[in-house]
């Protein structure tokens, strides 16, 4: 689930949500003290507990209204508010949205205040100051709840419109055990031998509209939930039909804005997790443009000898050096050379992603506009490329290379515990404590000096040294991701997938081939 983006300053609030590798379970928070929300925003560890914020509200009134549009798992709400009660919003809430569970919180200890949260029925009932690890343990109970019902409803209706399964999502994330694949060929009705390919919906910010789901469920595949609007489609069939898949991109698109990328047709169960891979990693950076549609480009020896030649580690150097005039030589080299190459745009988009990758901390508006260039693949070659001239521009009038120096002492400190610790269970409150500040403003002062959250930097310090490790050595994805601190490989892949538009297999197999190609070209 990918909300729109955060408006500031507004009493209704839409936050961006990250989900893991399975569909995290929406919550809504309301109270009208901003401190309150800026606090839980940043204080707990949503994804961790199985939850995804989506959305934040001052009054009753606006929850209502984020409510109605994201039809929550879970609302936290303070007792006492202005116009509308906690306890008013919740009788409506049961009312209306019968399957939202209500978690109270409030500065009174007064028990005449937890026999309101009784009576309304509440799951749990919090008092303020707020502790972190008693939120991250009512929120696990409330996943438990919210698993069991899951479990029944399943149960209970075992011909649902959209196959959510865990073996399949956990193919995607390079579970090729013979169980995984054996129970993947019987859930498809896949046959040994039989040809298939797989095809990717992503389906775009806010909640998948009911007649997207019907678009998936009626288009000659077997359609499963991957995570929050993201939809897998495994077709029997022995040649993509991609005028019908274009026919689904456009229906799709009119409900949203909405990515349908697709994988080469493959045979079994072995093929569909191969073609399903390939689908996922072409809605990074690994496709080519194909009308509405983005199919599946692997990282072959072209790419790589062209990305040899234009050097991206040299444009960094230069762009983060001090001397302009080395990187206007530099870029007019990069023209020259495209000139004379006439690369093809998933180049160009590779050598966008191969800088991200390598951009250190604090260059988040950079990043940004990076990630944005190698994500696009409707873009004109000469656009793009002034386009990308002007992002190492900017990079070099920001100063990147001394992005530290001029942060106040405590982001400094930040940034130097997210450098040295990346690998422990490092949190904000835990840096907060040893420089004896509030976790909120301190999370304030990391996001206005570097443009990002304490939990964003974090995770690109652990993608970065996780980056190295894959291109140096041969150990398992599983090690790779328990040194740079994430306890769950699955959750890793996911999250290395979204930063690096590929999966950690990928990666590896394309720097691989990286340096086959950077050989014969010095060759």
């Amino acid at each position: 689930m990918k909300p729109a983006g955060l408006q500031r300053g507004a009493t209704c609030r839409q936050t961006n949500v990250q989900t893991g590798g399975d569909a995290l379970y929406r919550v809504v928070i309301v109270d009208d003290e901003p401190f309150m929300l800026e606090g839980l925003r940043l204080m707990v560890n949503w994804a961790a507990c199985g939850f995804a914020l989506c959305g934040e509200a001052s009054s009753a009134q606006d929850a209502l209204r984020l409510m109605d549009t994201w039809q929550p798992h879970l609302l936290m709400c303070d007792v006492q508010m202005p116009g509308m009660s906690g306890t008013d919003l919740a009788a409506i809430a049961n009312r209306y949205h019968p399957g939202t569970i209500i978690l109270f919180f409030s500065g009174f200890r007064d028990f005449a205040y937890a026999q309101s949260a009784i009576r309304a029925h509440a799951f749990g009932y919090l008092t303020k100051p707020i502790d972190p690890d008693e939120v991250h343990e009512t929120l696990l109970r409330v996943k438990a709840e919210l698993d069991r019902r899951a479990l029944e409803g399943a149960q209970a209706d075992g011909r649902a419109l959209i196959l959510h399964d865990t073996v399949l999502r956990r193919i995607a994330l390079h579970d090729d055990s013979a169980e995984s694949l054996l129970r993947a060929g019987v859930l498809l009705q896949l046959k040994r031998g039989e040809p298939c390919y797989c095809a990717v919906a992503d389906c775009g910010p806010g909640p998948v509209p009911e007649g997207a789901q019907l678009l998936l469920a009626t288009c000659g595949a077997v359609p499963f939930h991957l995570a929050g609007p993201q939809y897998g489609l495994c077709f029997r069939q022995i040649d993509r039909n991609l005028p019908q898949l274009e026919r689904l991109a456009a229906g799709l698109m009119g409900a949203g804005n909405a990515q349908v990328s697709v994988g080469n047709v493959y045979h079994g169960a072995e093929g569909f997790a191969r073609s399903l891979r390939e689908a996922l990693d072409a809605q990074g950076v690994l496709f080519a443009q194909c009308g509405r549609l983005r199919l599946y480009h692997a990282f072959d020896m072209e790419a790589a000898g062209w990305l040899a030649r234009v050097s991206p580690a040299a444009l960094l150097e230069a762009a983060l050096g001090e001397r302009a005039e080395r990187l206007t030589r530099a870029l007019e080299t990069l023209r020259e050379t495209v000139t004379a190459a006439n690369p093809t745009m998933f180049m160009l988009r590779y050598l966008a992603a191969a800088l991200d990758a390598m951009l250190p901390t604090g260059t988040g508006a950079t990043a940004a506009r990076l990630r944005a260039l190698w994500r696009d693949g409707a873009a004109e070659q000469s656009a793009w490329l002034d386009a990308f001239c002007d992002t190492l521009a900017a990079l070099q009038a920001g100063g990147a290379q001394g992005a530290d120096a001029g942060l106040p002492p405590p982001v400094q400190a930040v940034a130097e515990a997210v450098r040295t610790r990346y690998g422990e269970a490092l949190s904000l409150a835990a840096v907060a404590d040893e420089l004896h500040m509030n976790p909120a403003y301190l999370g304030q002062l990391v996001r206005r000096h570097t443009g990002e959250t304490f939990h964003r930097l974090l995770l690109k310090a652990r993608i970065a040294r996780a980056s190295v490790l894959l291109r140096q050595t041969v150990r398992p994805v599983g090690e790779v991701a328990a040194e740079v601190g994430f306890r769950d490989v699955d959750y890793f892949s996911q999250q290395f997938r979204s930063r690096m538009g590929m999966s950690p297999v990928a990666y590896r197999s394309a720097e691989a081939t990286r340096k086959e190609g950077a050989y014969a070209t010095d060759q």
